[in-house]
């Protein structure tokens, strides 16, 4: 007999399954990275549920005869209309979502993450001002959460240069609205972006070579 269960999920990344059929790979608060066959979507309007970091609650089933879950319900968990109509926020989530995508492998429900990872989306989508720096304080936060910070005796010597540390450090301690407010040149922001994703991907023995960074930094330019 097939089970059923509910829980949220935070949509990463979508994969063409056929026609009217996909492959929705997510964040699972009940099971950690899943992904999921959806059937049956013939609206566009259904598609558009599942933009990048797109907070669902949904009603999932399982049968024994198959490795792949499938979605029998879904619906928004937040509305989020930030990251649909702002064209700088999206970009933000079409990057942290390839991140997340390409980093984030674990099966097993961490669930102070996951409520990490959704107060940060919906913080993304309220952020009223310059959100220009958000990408670096998820990075930092997002490398914290997994339990990382620069200067342990385990990592090369030389990963982060003083001025990194400096920022890593600076970006901890500060709050919200503060790392908003730090003066930094798009291409201060970029090399301290991909100093991230050096540093996540040393830790995480994988390549986090994240395309949407050049895209992000063309609409924060």
């Amino acid at each position: 007999m097939p089970s059923v269960a509910k829980s949220r999920i935070v949509v990463l990344h979508l994969t063409k399954y056929s026609d009217h059929s996909l492959i929705l790979h997510t964040v699972d608060s009940a099971a950690g990275r899943r992904s999921f066959l959806v059937r049956g979507l013939k609206r566009s309007n259904a598609v558009a549920l599942f933009h990048p970091l797109s907070l669902l609650d949904v009603v999932s089933g399982e049968s024994p005869k198959s490795s792949l879950a499938w979605l029998r319900e879904w619906e928004p968990a937040a509305s989020l209309p930030g990251l649909r109509g702002d064209r700088t926020k999206a970009a933000i989530a079409m990057f942290l979502s390839e991140v997340l995508y390409r980093s984030f492998t674990t099966e097993l429900a961490d669930l102070s993450l996951f409520d990490w990872l959704c107060d940060a989306i919906v913080r993304l989508d309220a952020a009223e001002g310059s959100v220009a720096n958000f990408h670096l304080w998820f990075l930092v936060g997002y490398a914290v959460q997994l339990g990382f910070m620069p200067g342990e005796a385990v990592e090369p010597a030389g990963m982060f240069s003083p001025d990194d540390a400096a920022l890593f450090q600076q970006i901890l301690h500060a709050s919200f609205e503060e790392t908003m407010a730090i003066p930094l040149s798009a291409t201060r922001r970029q090399a301290f972006a991909r100093r991230m994703l050096q540093y996540l991907s040393w830790h995480l023995g994988t390549t986090l070579d994240a395309r949407s960074l050049d895209v992000l930094h063309a609409v924060l330019a």
